[in-house]
C-alpha cells in the first residue's frame, strides 16, 4: 500500500473535496504514481480524522477525475491517464437512468425543437461523448426488410472473407471516390468501425518499440493503441490548421518515425481543417521521411467544402480511415480502409486476426444506403442538425475564446487562466453536466481548455440547460457552491 497522505492544512472548501484535489495534485507532481495503491477508507479516515464516509466521497471524486478507479477486495488504484472515449464516459457517475436513455436513443424525433420530451430525459446532460443521434429510422427500418427478403440466409450468418463480398467493397470504393481517393475496390478493405481500423493500421505497419507521430492533441484511443501495442507516441505543435509542417520535419529528422495518424479535416477536439497548400506540404515531408500516413476521415462528411483527404496528396504511403458511426450510428460498427495496394494484404491478415471478418448484415445495410444515396441524405441532415445545435450552444457562450466549425458536433472551449480545468470537469459533473477536459487528449503539452460535444442530447431544453449551467460555473469564483442536480 502505498504510503501517502494528504495534506490540507492550506485547502479551503468541503473535506472530501480538498481530499480528491490533494490526489489530483498528487497525480500530476508524480508523488502518486499508475498502479499505486490509495490508502484504506478506513486508515486515510484514521490518519486524517474524519469519517469513513467521507473518504468514500473524496475517492468517487477523484473517479470523477479519472484519476484513480476501485477494484472491491483489492482498494483503490491511480490510473495511468490513458484512457478511451468510452473510458472518459465513467469518469462520473451515471445513473441508471442515463444509461437506459443512452440504449433509447433515436426512439423519438431526433432533436425536438421544445421540451415536450424533457420528462422522459433523466441523469447528466451529456457534453462528453462525441454521439451524434442517428437521423429518423424510417428507411433503416426499410432497407433491412428488403435485405431480410432478399439475402440468402447462409449468406447474413456464415463465415465471408476478411476482403468482403465484392459487390460491399464495389460500394465503399464508391463512397472512397466521393471524397476524393481512387474509387478502386481492389484498395479498400471493410472494418468495424474506425477505432477497428486503426487498430488494424497499426498493427500492419508498427512494432513494438517504434515512433509514431500524432498531433499533439488526438484521439484517446491512440494512446490505448500505444500502450496496448507497446509502440512509443509523441505529439507534433499544431496551429490554427492543424499539424506544422517544420514541426513534423524536425521530428522525422531527429527521432525517426515509422507512422504518423492525422485527423487533418475537423480535428477532434480542436475543429481545426487544414488547407490543400498545408496538405500537400505534410505530404512532401511523409515522402521525403518515407513516414506511413494512418489518416482519420470520420469527420469529413461534416465539411462538404473541406479540401480532399491528405492521402489524395501522398497516396503510395496513405491509410485513409472513414465509417459511419457519426453519419448512421455507431452500434452498425462498419467502416473502411483504403490503401496502396501493395499494403491490403497484410490489413487483410490484420483484419483477420482481430475479428475475422465484418458483420455480412451491416455491411450489406451500409452499401445499400451508400448506392440508394440516402447516406449522403443523412450526412447533409447531420450538417444542418449541427448548425441548430450549435446555434444554442453559441448563443449562451458569449465572450469566450471558442474555436468551431459552422455544422460540426463539438466545440473547443479556451479557458480563463483563473479556472482549473479539471475542477471545473468535476463541479460541472456534481451540476449534472458531463464534461473532457484537455488532459484526455493530450500527447505532451496540456493546454486550457476542454471539449464540448452536443450531439447526444435529443432535447433544445437540456442542450440549452446544461450550457447555461457551463456559463454559470465558468463565471463562478466559487466553485465549491455547485449546485448538484
Amino acid at each position: 500500500m502505498t504510503i501517502w497522505l494528504p495534506n490540507l492544512s492550506d485547502a479551503g472548501g468541503p473535506v472530501y473535496r480538498q481530499i480528491a484535489q490533494a490526489i489530483r495534485a498528487a497525480v500530476k507532481d508524480g508523488s502518486l504514481k499508475p498502479g499505486d495503491r490509495l490508502p484504506t477508507h478506513r486508515d486515510l479516515a484514521y490518519h486524517l480524522g474524519v469519517t469513513v464516509g467521507t473518504i468514500t466521497r473524496s475517492y468517487r471524486e477523484a473517479e470523477r477525475l479519472g484519476l484513480v478507479a476501485g477494484e472491491v477486495g483489492r482498494g483503490t488504484y491511480v490510473l495511468d491517464n490513458i484512457q478511451s472515449e468510452l473510458d472518459m464516459a465513467a469518469t462520473a457517475p451515471i445513473p441508471l437512468a442515463f444509461t437506459n436513455n443512452l440504449a433509447q436513443l433515436g426512439r423519438k424525433p431526433p432533436f425536438a425543437h421544445g421540451a415536450e420530451d424533457d420528462n422522459e430525459d433523466t441523469g447528466p446532460i451529456n457534453f462528453r461523448m462525441n454521439c451524434p443521434l442517428p437521423p429518423q429510422e424510417g428507411h433503416i427500418r426499410q432497407t433491412l426488410l428488403e435485405i431480410a427478403g432478399s439475402m440468402p440466409i447462409d449468406d447474413m450468418v456464415s463465415y465471408k472473407s476478411e476482403y468482403g463480398v465484392p459487390h460491399q467493397r464495389q460500394a465503399l470504393a464508391h463512397a472512397a471516390g466521393l471524397v476524393g481517393l481512387d474509387d478502386n475496390p481492389e484498395r479498400v478493405l471493410p472494418t468495424a468501425g474506425v477505432q477497428h481500423g486503426m487498430t488494424v493500421s497499426l498493427l500492419a505497419t508498427v512494432r513494438p518499440g517504434d515512433l509514431v507521430l500524432c498531433e499533439e492533441l488526438t484521439y484517446p484511443n491512440l494512446r490505448s493503441l500505444a500502450n496496448l501495442l507497446q509502440f512509443r507516441l509523441r505529439g507534433v505543435a499544431m496551429d490554427d490548421q492543424g499539424i506544422i509542417p517544420e514541426a513534423l520535419e524536425n521530428a522525422c529528422r531527429t527521432q525517426s518515425p515509422r507512422a504518423i495518424y492525422l485527423m487533418p479535416t475537423l480535428h477532434n477536439p480542436l475543429c481545426s481543417t487544414m488547407d490543400q497548400q498545408r496538405r500537400i506540404e505534410i505530404a512532401e515531408i511523409l515522402r521525403k521521411y518515407d513516414l506511413t500516413l494512418i489518416e482519420d476521415g470520420i469527420y469529413h462528411f461534416l465539411d462538404p467544402d473541406a479540401p480532399p483527404p491528405l492521402s489524395c496528396f501522398a497516396p503510395e504511403r496513405s491509410i485513409y480511415l472513414d465509417g459511419v458511426s457519426k453519419s448512421i450510428g455507431g452500434g452498425l460498427r462498419v467502416g473502411y480502409i483504403h490503401a496502396p495496394g501493395e499494403m491490403i494484404g497484410k490489413l487483410a491478415s490484420a483484419i483477420r486476426s482481430t475479428c475475422w471478418m465484418v458483420s455480412t448484415i451491416n455491411l450489406e445495410l451500409v452499401t445499400r444506403m451508400i448506392m440508394d444515396g440516402s447516406l449522403g441524405q443523412y450526412e447533409a441532415w447531420h450538417r444542418d442538425e449541427a448548425a441548430q445545435r450549435l446555434a444554442v450552444i453559441l448563443g449562451t457562450l458569449k465572450g469566450y475564446d471558442v474555436r468551431f466549425h459552422p455544422t460540426n458536433y463539438h466545440i473547443w472551449l479556451e479557458l480563463p487562466d483563473h479556472i482549473d480545468p479539471g475542477e471545473l470537469v468535476m463541479n460541472a459533473a456534481n451540476s449534472g453536466v458531463l464534461l473532457t477536459a484537455a488532459q484526455q487528449f493530450s500527447v505532451g503539452h496540456v493546454p486550457r481548455g476542454l471539449r464540448l460535444c452536443f450531439g447526444a442530447e435529443r432535447s433544445t431544453e437540456r442542450l440549452r440547460r446544461g450550457v447555461q449551467i457551463v456559463d454559470r460555473l465558468l463565471k463562478s469564483s466559487d466553485f465549491g457552491n455547485a449546485v448538484v442536480m
